[in-house]
Order: C-alpha cells, then sequence, then structure tokens
C-alpha cells in the first residue's frame, strides 16, 4: 500500500486521482489551512456529511477545546492575513470545521508542523501557492525567508529531510520555470538531489490528458535513490469538448446582463485557463480583447442574439476533472464563490491520475 501526505492539499485532487485509477494507497495525513477547503476535503474524502448529522456525538461539550485544538494546527486562516479565525466563528461552523479537521487527519499550517510527530509515508505532494509567482498573481517570488506565499515551498524542507519519504511530486505554474523564478526552482531541485533525489520535471497541459482546458502547469516528479529519468506521459487526443462538460440547465443569473451580446456563437473545443479569481467578474471584453475569463453561449434572445454566460461552478469543477458526484458533495457546504476560488486554485485530477498512472501502474 501507498501511503500518502498531501501538503497544501486543496480539496484533495491527488487522492481523487489516486482512487480513480484504483491503486492501492491510504493518505496518512494532509496540511491545509482554508475553512471552507477543509470542508470540501472531508465532505469528499471521509464521512463527515453523515457524522455532523449528529454532530454533537463527535465534539467536546466545552468549546474552549475546539478552539484550543483548532489553534494548535492554526486553522482556519484568513488567506490574506494569515489570521487564525478559531476564535470568530459562529459556533455551528466551530463544529464543522473541529470535525473536519479531525476525520481528515489535518496537520494545519505547515509553517507550525513538526515533521518529528507525521507519521511515515511514501509519497509527499506539495502544490505550494502560486499567487506570487503566477502571471496573474503579485509576482513577489519565493525567496527563502521572503514571507510571501509562494516562499511557503521551502517550508517542506523540514518534512523532506526528516521523512525522507521515496517519492516527492510537485505542481505549480508554468511560470515557475519563467525568468524571474527559475533560478529559486533551479536551487530546490539541487537541495533535493544534496538529499539523494533524481528529479524530473516538465511542463504540461490539461488539454492534452483529457480536459478541455488549455490549462499549463509544471510537474516534478522525484525519487529518492532513483537512476532513471521519469517519463511523463504522451499526450492523447482530447475526446470531450467544452460544450460536453456544459450543464444542461442554467440559472438565469450566469447571463450577462446590459446588453453585451453577440452576433455569433463561441464555438471553442477548449476553455481558457481557470483560475481562483473567475468569480470576481467576467465580462464579454475581458474574453474577447484579453482572452480570460472563459465565456459561453447556449440561447439566443428574441432577436436571435446569442447571450455570453459565465460558467457555473459546476462547470468549472468539471473542468478541473472532478467527477459530479464529488462536486455535489462539497456544494453542499460551500458558497458559489468559495467553489469557483477552489477550483481555479486546483489540479487537474485526470493529469494526475496519468502521471500516477505511468508511475506507480504501468512500470510496476
Amino acid at each position: 500500500m501507498l501511503r500518502v501526505f498531501e501538503a497544501f492539499a486543496g480539496y484533495g485532487s491527488q487522492r481523487m486521482a489516486l482512487r480513480n485509477i484504483g491503486l492501492d494507497f491510504e493518505v496518512v495525513g494532509i496540511s491545509e489551512i482554508e475553512g471552507d477547503v477543509i470542508l470540501s476535503y472531508a465532505a469528499i474524502h471521509s464521512d463527515f456529511l453523515e457524522k455532523r448529522k449528529e454532530i454533537e456525538k463527535y465534539i467536546p461539550e466545552d468549546i474552549e477545546d475546539m478552539i484550543t485544538y483548532l489553534e494548535k494546527i492554526n486553522v482556519p486562516l484568513d488567506y490574506k492575513t494569515f489570521e487564525n479565525k478559531a476564535r470568530k466563528l459562529k459556533l455551528s461552523k466551530l463544529k464543522d470545521q473541529y470535525l473536519a479537521n479531525k476525520l481528515i487527519n489535518n496537520y494545519g499550517d505547515i509553517q507550525i508542523v513538526n515533521p518529528d510527530l507525521l507519521p511515515d509515508f511514501d509519497l509527499f505532494t506539495y502544490s505550494f501557492p502560486c499567487q506570487d509567482i503566477s502571471v496573474a498573481g503579485y509576482q513577489q517570488g519565493l525567496n527563502l525567508d521572503s514571507g510571501t506565499r509562494s516562499s511557503l515551498l521551502w517550508e517542506c524542507c523540514k518534512i523532506i529531510e526528516t521523512k525522507k519519504p521515496k517519492y516527492l511530486m510537485m505542481e505549480n505554474v508554468k511560470n515557475l520555470v519563467g525568468r524571474n523564478h527559475k533560478a529559486n526552482f533551479m536551487k530546490f531541485l539541487d537541495y533535493l538531489e544534496s538529499l539523494g533525489y533524481k528529479n524530473s520535471w516538465k511542463v504540461l497541459n490539461a488539454r492534452d490528458y483529457g480536459i478541455p482546458q488549455n490549462r499549463e502547469r509544471v510537474f516534478c516528479i522525484s525519487e529518492l535513490h532513483g537512476k532513471d529519468k521519469f517519463e511523463f506521459p504522451e499526450p492523447i487526443n482530447l475526446r470531450y469538448k467544452l460544450y460536453d462538460i456544459l450543464e444542461k440547465e442554467v440559472d438565469n443569473r450566469y447571463y450577462l446582463k446590459n446588453g453585451q451580446l453577440m452576433d455569433v456563437p463561441i464555438e471553442q473545443e477548449y476553455s481558457y485557463c481557470l483560475d481562483s479569481n473567475y468569480w470576481k467578474g467576467v465580462t464579454l471584453n475581458s474574453f474577447l480583447e484579453k482572452h480570460r475569463r472563459q465565456l459561453v453561449t447556449d440561447k439566443t434572445d428574441e432577436n436571435g442574439k446569442y447571450i455570453p454566460r459565465r460558467l457555473t461552478p459546476k462547470e468549472t469543477w468539471r473542468l478541473m476533472g472532478v467527477n459530479d458526484e464529488d462536486i455535489e458533495k462539497a456544494s453542499q457546504l460551500i458558497s458559489q464563490t468559495s467553489l469557483y476560488k477552489q477550483s481555479g486554485n486546483s489540479i487537474v485530477v485526470s493529469v494526475l491520475e496519468a502521471i500516477f498512472s505511468e508511475w506507480f501502474v504501468d512500470n510496476n
């Protein structure tokens, strides 16, 4: 059995992929700080939704015990200020957070994780924050001790050094190997090599692995005392196109207002790259001129003009390779805005399936 630890876990894309390819594995722990993301992970990967129906059976009677536990692992955090919000939660939210974190064995904030207290594991996955290296982000970099969110990459060192897992998998935006940030990436790879890891990295596009989204990301595979370079999976033909994943009935709130109409329909095989800010607003101009914030057309007005609309949260999750059953579980707890954010911040499951199949199934 492959034992896995997911750092910067999100809603568990890596876990979804391992499950989907039928690999025998166990996630022994995760590290995640965002409250809504933790709830999504628990809803999808544990019996949280069932247990919260009788939540009083699974939580302490003393409110302070719940708060103390959450503060100990330093969750949930405000993503902008990194302030702990445990004491500000309403009682129902506090109960949910306590139970969710317990069920998924979340070790919380990677900055305070003590690697000596972690269980042993074979695979360490770390898709560290991209905000400070993404072209669409803050461009503050990931220098060691810089205090940026992307510099949390270096917090992984203490875990890797202590636990020495056989396998490592990193994912991040393509700009990690761009002019401004590649030196830091190479520095990190040199560090891994000093510990005995053989590294292989490549930029992969989701549209080459069955998902109709133009999403390029860097993947790095490392194996302790590995002898050969990892051969990344070959691209496959795009079987499903953008319009194949759209919902059949969509609420009017997703259609653009203020006379934003088109004479011709939007016809695309795949979507522009989704980001975590998709929810902030989509205009026809941003789509036509900037080629971002994906729009689609699936109906016309009384004059035969096409009415563009935003993608729904379910559609953005589908474009990340998540199945409808998992989407439904997360949607029971999370707002529309948070669903958009989480999908834009995640990893395409289908790409991970291809990598894990090549890594752990086809070559063994």
